[in-house]
């Protein structure tokens, strides 16, 4: 294993499967840069792909960004799901101890990609050890992954980065600051206060579980409070990831798939405005118009068959 890996790796391998898993390691070192401030490994690739890799090693604990710009690929972890990333994509990696991973790239594939690894040192030295650990739901999670779209600014940062404007010390300071500023952004969305903020795999999955469950018994009277119980999360981070992940809230998500369904019923099912709204959890059916028409701009009743013109 080349020493720069040292940095963030127990062990370490770059192997071409195809070639009787010879090590290609060296190739992709000679990109990797170790930066003093603010103490991470910069990984830089901007290759086409020969042939297929796969690596393989033991990851410290650390956090771990990797902006794609262009590039598809898997990576996964023994006995949990893969990871995918594909073009202009940003994927999030939180380890609290060492970890096995692996990844998976296709011969062919463009990989144009920056990324910065930092250490818990590191970390612990910026100030960021809560905000790291507060990326873990609970004790016994050691691993936090999420992925998000990359920003213009993030794949402009990337971009400088994978193909640096200047050299000597400016360049390395330019470096510095990118790198950063990656963290910086990364951490923000993290917490919500970014644009485009991430939501960790594990979460997207409850999320989605929450909205299937909502839209299979819309007549069911749902609270904010008990969708965040089945979410596990307290009301008001159910709020802020469901707002993250789907870009309303929950409880406008509710009103809409309401009164969508209900439209429907009332277009294709023969219903009546008073059935209509029952079905869909209204107790009041002059609620459910008065809401209907701010919704769509027009009565319940002009979607009836028989009003139709």
């Amino acid at each position: 294993m080349p020493r720069i890996y040292d940095h963030i790796f127990e062990t370490f391998r770059i192997v071409d499967p195809d070639d009787n898993d010879s090590s290609i390691a060296e190739r992709f070192a000679g990109h990797a840069q170790w930066l003093e401030q603010p103490g991470c490994l910069l990984q830089r690739n901007n290759v086409l792909l020969d042939n297929r890799i796969r690596t393989e090693g033991i990851i410290k604990a650390g956090l771990f960004i990797s902006v794609v710009l262009k590039g598809t690929g898997t990576g996964w972890r023994p006995n949990a799901n893969q990871i995918r990333y594909a073009d202009d994509s940003i994927l999030v990696m939180a380890l609290r101890e060492p970890t096995l991973w692996h990844g998976d790239a296709p011969r062919g594939a463009h990989m144009q990609t920056a990324g910065v690894a930092f250490p818990v040192s590191s970390l612990e030295r910026l100030g960021l050890w809560d905000e790291f650990i507060e990326l873990f739901d609970t004790q016994d999670q050691n691993v936090f992954v999420a992925t998000t779209r990359a920003s213009p600014r993030v794949k402009a940062i990337a971009m400088e980065m994978i193909s640096p404007v200047a050299a000597g010390r400016p360049a390395e300071l330019l470096l510095s600051a990118h790198a950063t500023e990656i963290l910086a952004r990364a951490m923000l969305a993290l917490r919500g206060n970014g644009r485009g903020g991430l939501v960790s795999d594990q979460k997207r999955l409850r999320l989605q579980s929450v909205r299937e469950l909502v839209e299979s018994d819309l007549r069911h009277p749902w609270t904010i409070a008990e969708l965040a119980r089945h979410a596990g999360v307290s009301r008001r981070s159910f709020t802020a990831q469901f707002h993250r992940l789907y870009g309303v809230s929950p409880s406008e998500y509710l009103r809409t798939s309401r009164l969508a369904s209900a439209r429907e019923a009332l277009l294709h099912q023969g219903l009546s405005v008073t059935e209509a709204a029952y079905a869909v959890g209204y107790a009041n059916p002059a609620n459910f118009s008065t809401a209907f028409r701010r919704h769509f701009g027009y009565a319940p009743s002009n979607c009836q068959r028989d009003t139709l013109s």
